[in-house]
């Protein structure tokens, strides 16, 4: 694979090019269920940041991020009960099923609640294989905003990603669009937003209607 940095404005289909930008620190515009994404390797603090800054987002909300598999982050999942674990995997398998028509789809991300000794500047899993989560990551919040995407070119974007420095091949994924600005719902507007500020993995969104959920994983409560 040509390990030379692109200029930002780069386009791709490739998963395997897609990451190895992201592998570089570059920032990525990107389809998912139902509209555009900007995301980075959630383990690159200078990434995340200049996505917060691009996005006029303050540090402290934190941010949002998609993995490929949910055998992946079972550890993450772990010290839930085991009915909460349990209606969290069929919120994420469900929501690729072909069984449920695109109307009816929805994108769930889960606030997982972490202890205090996963969300620090490591991510070396400790003895129960649990590793950390980055503090540029959570913001304030003890918890870790995540998606098991559907998206099948996510999925393997999500699959390059993972190494001994990003174990749960976490992306972040925050809108494609600037602030005060409705989300781009196609490669065309997500590149009219960021022209060549950003590189690209061209797709098409699962075309979901429905806007994605976040919810609680404690108490089950929807929060979006």
């Amino acid at each position: 694979m040509n390990s030379t940095i692109e200029p930002n404005g780069a386009i791709t289909t490739s998963p395997e090019q897609a990451a190895n930008w992201l592998k570089q620190g570059q920032l990525l515009a990107y389809p998912t269920e139902s509209v555009w994404g900007i995301g980075c390797d959630a383990y690159n603090q200078v990434a995340v940041e200049q996505i917060l800054a691009i996005k006029n987002r303050p540090s402290e909300k934190g941010m949002i991020v998609v993995t490929d598999s949910i055998e992946r982050i079972k550890p993450l999942l772990q010290q839930l009960p085991q009915q909460r674990q349990q209606q969290i995997i069929a919120s994420w398998s469900q929501q690729a099923s072909d069984e449920i028509g695109a109307n009816s789809r929805q994108a769930h991300t889960w606030l997982l609640p972490l202890k205090e000794a996963q969300f620090k500047n490591q991510s070396k899993p400790d003895d129960k294989g649990i590793a950390e989560v980055p503090y540029w990551i959570t913001g304030k919040h003890d918890s870790i905003a995540i998606r098991v995407i559907a998206h099948p070119l996510i999925v393997q974007l999500c699959e390059q990603m993972v190494s001994s420095t990003n174990p749960y091949g976490l992306i972040v994924s925050t809108s494609c669009n600037p602030s005060g600005e409705t989300p781009a719902k196609s490669f065309e507007q997500a590149y009219a937003y960021f022209g060549q500020d950003i590189a690209y993995l061209q797709g098409e969104t699962l075309g979901y209607i429905l806007p994605s959920q976040i919810s609680d994983a404690l108490s089950g409560q929807v929060i979006r």
